[in-house]
């Protein structure tokens, strides 16, 4: 069940009646039981592998809690983040590391025999793993206190807007919104709205209608010019950021509904004067969450500029890894990390704001056209011939274009937007929204991708 899909405003509208204004009293049921449904629509054998992991997690906090020795303590902890990422491992990355053990062995001379085992990848596994170590992590620390309710816990783990590609939300933060009594709003309903349209704007008419031209030239790069190539890297940067801060703007929206407030998980990322300023706008709940739990808990920047540089690359690596069982990850993580370290020493360059922001954002351009590549070979291959003339090329960006010129238009409208609302902190006034949605709701009915409907990126990890 996608959020870009007929279904899913089914399925919304049903929730949206049953939790305000027919359960009034069972409303944490009405999220629990809502969540199962919408998880188990992709399969509903994975339901109970979530309740698994989770059951786990919600008996470590306890028992982390209830003991007062620290071995004990610490026992519990690892126990819990040793089978959620064990079973992460298992599901996300099993084939991976056997068939890259097997090459490794054919190098040497050796030719094992390997079957890959045909696994399933739960959808939304690495979110609602990470949000829950992060729970179990949190009790240990002392951050929060364990949840003593397993419906409430549960509605926390299961909250369906945001379970299967985040924002991966602290327990800090949700769990006492769902302890809280919520009363009817129109204020919800409006802010809720105004977040989805927008929402849909970005996936359905900018991140699917790039997505077309995005997979020709990925396709059959050879069959492009060298300026076709260069702003197909720019126009995958944009597809995925519309794609990702899409899915979220639906998410929050979803969540305001009713009656939660979830993290916002992008800020104009690609308005960033730096790397640095970049990772802490984009994808924000992972990025603090990398920060937190392992860049910190590696030492962070305390030690010598050497083990420091080595935390930032351990890092950016893990988290290149969090994004999918390639190489193609990892080297896109290891890069940003080694450019987050270069940073640090040509700080002493000052350049002007505008020139800073354009070179940060063709750095994270070409690295995202690492991130979409299905291999490191690819990866060269498609920079290669960007940078070559290509006097045979037979085909031109424009070719792939001219029938849907009249993308531009709401192309134009969202980077006008995007500058607007970047400027004013946001769209403020409910009249100038209005005045917005208009224009938004006429662009998706006139420029929305329907047919072979590209799935949200982030859908994949």
């Amino acid at each position: 069940m996608f959020f870009n899909s007929a279904i899913f405003i089914i399925f919304l509208i049903c929730v949206y009646i049953l939790y305000w204004f027919v359960f009034k009293k069972q409303r944490l049921w009405v999220l629990l039981v809502s969540g199962c449904i919408f998880y188990s629509c992709w399969d509903w054998r994975f339901i109970f592998l979530l309740f698994f992991t989770s059951g786990i997690d919600f008996l470590s906090a306890q028992k982390i809690e209830n003991t007062t020795n620290l071995i004990n303590k610490k026992r519990w902890l690892i126990l819990s983040v040793v089978i959620n990422l064990l079973t992460l491992g298992v599901f996300k990355y099993f084939n991976f590391f056997a068939s890259s053990f097997v090459e490794l062995l054919n190098l040497v001379g050796l030719h094992p025999s390997f079957t890959t085992l045909k696994i399933i990848l739960p959808v939304g596994i690495s979110f609602y793993t990470f949000q829950s170590i992060a729970y179990v992590t949190d009790v240990y620390r002392g951050i929060v206190k364990p949840e003593k309710s397993a419906l409430h816990y549960f509605s926390f783990i299961c909250f369906f807007p945001q379970m299967v590609a985040g924002p991966i939300e602290r327990a800090k933060k949700l769990l006492p919104q769902f302890k809280s009594q919520k009363k009817f709003s129109k204020l919800y309903l409006k802010t809720g709205l105004n977040l989805i349209l927008y929402g849909f704007f970005k996936k359905i008419v900018i991140a699917d209608n790039l997505s077309l031209i995005v997979d020709e030239l990925h396709a059959n790069p050879h069959n492009f010019n060298s300026i076709s190539l260069c702003l197909g890297v720019f126009a995958f940067a944009a597809q995925i950021y519309c794609d990702f801060s899409g899915y979220s703007d639906i998410a929050r929206g979803t969540a305001q509904l009713l009656g939660f407030k979830l993290s916002k998980n992008f800020y104009f990322p690609y308005f960033s004067t730096s790397l640095k300023q970049f990772w802490s706008r984009w994808h924000i709940s992972l990025s603090t969450w990398f920060k937190d739990y392992v860049f910190i808990s590696l030492g962070g920047n305390r030690g010598s500029i050497v083990k420091r540089n080595i935390n930032y690359l351990v890092t950016f690596v893990v988290s290149g890894l969090w994004h999918g069982a390639n190489f193609t990850f990892i080297f896109w993580g290891f890069f940003h990390g080694l450019g987050l370290i270069a940073e640090k020493y040509f700080s002493f360059i000052n350049l002007p704001k505008f020139i800073k922001s354009c070179l940060t954002f063709i750095l994270v351009a070409i690295l995202f056209n690492l991130f979409r590549a299905k291999t490191f070979t690819d990866f060269i291959n498609y920079m290669h011939l960007l940078l070559k003339p290509q006097p045979n090329s037979i085909l031109t960006l424009t070719g792939i274009i001219e029938s849907e010129i009249y993308f531009i238009l709401p192309l134009l409208l969202f980077i006008i937007l995007e500058i607007i609302k970047y400027n004013k902190k946001g769209l403020s006034t409910f009249k100038y929204n209005l005045e917005v949605n208009y224009l938004i709701i006429a662009s998706i009915l006139l420029f929305s991708v329907f047919e072979n409907v590209p799935k949200f990126i982030y859908f994949q990890f």
